[in-house]
């Protein structure tokens, strides 16, 4: 039986019945009024760092390719990103650096840390194509630094290729001229709103125009590269969580349509199952000030949830940075307190002087009713509304492990227990910013969309964020840039499948 995807009609509000819009049909599905129709091969959705990589390899073998993006500049989040992992890079050879790490000391960072739940035949293929993609985007004029580092020691290996002046332009703007070059055709501020489907086959899709009139894309395939569903209002609260404190780190823009048209395809979702890359920080205040990159990493420092308990070992990030997220997101809410002491600990570690300063500053703007200053714990905690008995109790019990040197709770290294015994003392509620949300859509290895029993959706593929599925709910740090890479070669991947599979 022939039919529009299923994606419900409120969710696709904002396109306009009559000219060129559409009206629901009886059954609740979509029923649209295209002003024009093109017909191509593939049709790629987001111009990100796996949209780009897509469209220059589809062009690259001759189809006809066309590229749209929602926003009015390309690149999404790839605009942000600093650099590509990779291994048995010509540049690692001429650089001699990372040479001999080869796939088997990757997966073994990996596959552990994972419960071996994680689909090691995906980061085969990510780990053994990566020298090999950094050696084509150079040639179609990639710009790359000639470093190749550890990314500031949070890896584990020498293999994070820094694009020049560490800018994810110096990737896209080349890819893209690479790709008009070629023949590919790039729209701008022209979003895929759903999905063309006939019996059971993804046929194209339509999109909206920048004057509002819809156009049908004919196409023998679709690969979604949308940038997952981090900004989408409706998506993160469904998965636990409340946006109305955090922050955009990313570029605009990212809503979840690659994910809501593959669900309507009949994909299986699994982004509950998988990650972001995330960092709390405090509402109101600088993610990016040396006060909040100092404080909100964890170590010597206090966590306590809503009920001001303490809940886990606060140098949970040092192996994994994003492990700070994960614990925080265990809590209904978590505060971050401090004392004087743990002020003076911080500035000898990092030599940062005005941290108090910075501190008092904080407390003094309290926008989100969320930072506050005090003499006393009790003072302390009526000022965040939470219960000043508690929050005395739990910082005397963690004062007692902090004089024994040993945390009997939660294991926490010696080095990181300071005691809080020094007014003044600091509260910040700890709010989440978000860059991305990884994975969501499940694919297999030729990165094709499929359902929950694991059959193809013939047609459709996924790549990028859209759909990685490297990791499940971490996005680990000891092989930085992973995600960046399997964006490159997700992409290339479903566009050499696309194109035998369904153009050929």
């Amino acid at each position: 039986m022939a039919f529009a995807s299923m994606a419900a009609a409120g969710m696709l509000a904002g396109c306009e019945s009559g000219n060129g819009g559409s009206e629901a049909k009886t059954d609740g599905t979509p029923a649209y009024n295209p002003s024009e129709s093109m017909d191509v091969d593939i049709v790629v959705v987001g111009s990100g760092s796996s949209g780009v990589a897509a469209a220059v390899q589809a062009a690259e073998l001759g189809a006809t390719t066309l590229l749209l993006e929602k926003s009015t500049q390309t690149g999404g989040n790839g605009r942000l990103t600093e650099g590509m992992f990779a291994v048995n890079s010509q540049m690692q050879h001429d650089l001699g650096v990372g040479d001999g790490v080869t796939f088997t000391d990757i997966i073994a960072a990996e596959q552990e840390f994972f419960n071996y739940r994680i689909n090691n035949l995906l980061w085969k293929d990510m780990v053994n194509a990566s020298g090999e993609n950094i050696d084509w985007m150079v040639s179609h004029g990639v710009k790359f630094s000639g470093v190749v580092d550890d990314y500031h020691g949070l890896g584990k290996f020498d293999c994070f290729h820094w694009f020049e002046d560490g800018k994810g332009s110096n990737y896209i703007d080349p890819m893209i001229e690479s790709a008009k070059k070629m023949g590919a055709t790039v729209m701008t501020e022209t979003p895929a709103i759903d999905l063309i489907i006939d019996n059971g086959q993804v046929k194209g899709l339509y999109a909206k125009k920048p004057d509002g009139n819809i156009l049908q894309v004919n196409a023998k395939a679709v690969i979604l590269a949308s940038g997952g569903y981090a900004q989408s209002e409706d998506i993160m609260a469904e998965r636990g969580w409340d946006l109305t404190y955090s922050h955009n780190n990313g570029v605009d823009g990212h809503d979840g349509d690659g994910l809501r048209m593959a669900n309507a395809a009949g994909a299986h979702d699994v982004s509950r199952e998988r990650c972001f890359l995330r960092e709390a920080y405090s509402y109101g205040i600088d993610f990016f000030a040396d006060m909040s990159q100092t404080i909100h990493r964890g170590g010597p420092v206090l966590w306590v949830n809503q009920d001001a308990e303490r809940y886990t070992n606060e140098g949970c990030g040092s192996f994994v940075p994003q492990c700070v997220g994960n614990a925080v997101h265990t809590q209904a809410h978590s505060y971050l307190v401090m004392s004087k002491d743990i002020i003076d600990e911080f500035v000898s570690l990092t030599g940062y002087a005005n941290l108090q300063a910075d501190m008092d500053d904080a407390a003094q703007q309290c926008p989100g009713d969320n930072v506050y200053k005090a003499d006393t714990i009790k003072k302390l905690a009526e000022l965040q509304g939470i219960d000043g008995a508690a929050l005395e109790a739990t910082i005397e019990r963690y004062n007692a492990l902090c004089e024994k040197g040993v945390d009997e709770d939660f294991n926490k290294n010696a080095e990181q227990l300071i005691a809080l015994k020094t007014a003044p003392f600091y509260i910040f509620r700890q709010d989440m910013a978000f860059w991305t949300s990884i994975g969501g859509i499940d694919t297999n290895r030729k990165m094709e969309v499929v359902t929950a029993k694991g059959e193809p959706i013939v047609g459709l593929y996924a790549a990028g964020t859209d759909g990685c599925n490297l990791y499940r709910e971490t996005y680990t740090m000891s092989v930085p840039a992973s995600c960046n890479a399997n964006n490159c070669n997700s992409g290339r991947v479903a566009s050499r499948n696309a194109y035998e599979t369904c153009v050929k």
